[in-house]
């Protein structure tokens, strides 16, 4: 039994005649037979009365009349469905993405995306570079955002945003009107460290310990937001990608060092799985971010979560979590 077999029996049900009925499928009523004798031969039974003038549903008839109108109309919500998916007026993208691609990269090009297509739901969360592409390949999430390359035969890469680590200071710190400032300079410094963001630790100790020195590390702190607040409260100096303080420096609450030895490029990459797999929603987000040209955008703001978006929620009231700084970590030493 198959739907078409279905159509065929419920148009003879709604036009009471298997002439009519054949009219309005554009079927030859020889063919509408065929189908209605094909089902009351899987059934066992007729599903029609034709011992009366007019024709009448058997009782198993009124049963399959039932079930056939439901599993036809599902088919049909199942095919308008489809094409929303197609048309991307419909669906879901899930993405994962490190710290500062999730606050500071993401926010212009998924505004885009939405703006173009509102009836589509993102979801965004945060998670450890290490992390994201075994959810990628797992198929947990649609799109990761890292900034190595995976080096997995299953993704595809794609470099979509060049940064750099760039050393900052609170304003009017005396370091800031220096050309040029060496590590020595550095050596007796406060630092505000970021203890989730093991590439800016990785620098900042690298090139301590490749002349010699130490950094004192007074606070570490668990966020770019809360290193930037601390940095402008006084607490110390931190190497941030310069992507994230875009817009203290701009507004003059921060400002840079020039520093040579910490200039590090800072990569973002997108990885994804093959696109043939990947939902029409999720190819064009995809699409929107290569085409995406944050240069020209207008600095995003902090990367806000919301019905539409989600990740992490501050909680009102709480303050910023700072650990007890790691006396151990090489090139550093506690304040």
């Amino acid at each position: 039994m198959d739907l078409l077999q279905l159509e065929h029996f419920l148009a003879v049900v709604d036009e009471g005649s298997f002439t009519r009925a054949a009219e309005r499928v554009h079927r030859t009523q020889s063919a509408v037979s065929q189908s209605v004798r094909k089902i009351e031969d899987l059934l066992g039974s007729p599903v029609f009365c034709r011992d009366t003038p007019d024709l009448c549903l058997t009782a198993a008839g009124r049963v399959l009349a039932d079930y056939a109108r439901k599993m036809v109309r599902l088919r049909d919500q199942a095919m308008r469905s489809l094409d929303d998916l197609k048309q991307c007026v419909a669906g879901t993208v899930s993405v994962v993405a490190h710290e500062s691609a999730a606050a500071h990269l993401l926010p212009g090009p998924v505004s885009a995306f939405l703006r173009a297509h509102p009836q589509i739901r993102l979801t965004v969360r945060r998670a450890g570079s290490s992390e994201i592409p075994r959810q990628v390949i797992e198929r947990q999430v649609d799109v990761g955002f890292v900034r190595e390359d995976p080096g997995f035969r299953e993704l595809q890469v794609v470099e979509v945003h060049a940064d750099e680590m760039t050393l900052v200071a609170p304003a009017g710190h005396p370091l800031s009107r220096r050309a040029r400032v060496s590590l020595a300079d550095l050596a007796d410094e406060p630092f505000v460290r970021h203890d989730r963001c093991p590439s800016c630790a990785a620098v900042l100790e690298r090139a301590f310990a490749q002349h010699h020195l130490s950094c004192r590390v007074v606070a570490d702190v668990s966020g770019s937001e809360d290193v930037k607040r601390f940095v402008e409260a006084g607490v110390g100096l931190a190497l941030v990608p310069r992507l994230a303080v875009v817009r203290e420096l701009e507004a003059g609450t921060l400002v840079e060092i020039a520093a040579p030895e910490f200039r590090a490029p800072r990569t973002t990459r997108m990885v994804f799985r093959d696109e043939r797999f990947l939902s029409d929603a999720a190819r064009v987000f995809v699409s929107t971010v290569r085409r995406f040209r944050w240069e020209t955008a207008s600095p995003p703001a902090a990367f806000a979560p919301s019905a539409r978006l989600a990740g992490p929620r501050p909680v009102p009231g709480r303050h910023p979590r700072t650990a007890a700084p790691s006396p151990s970590r090489d090139g550093c030493r506690a304040g």
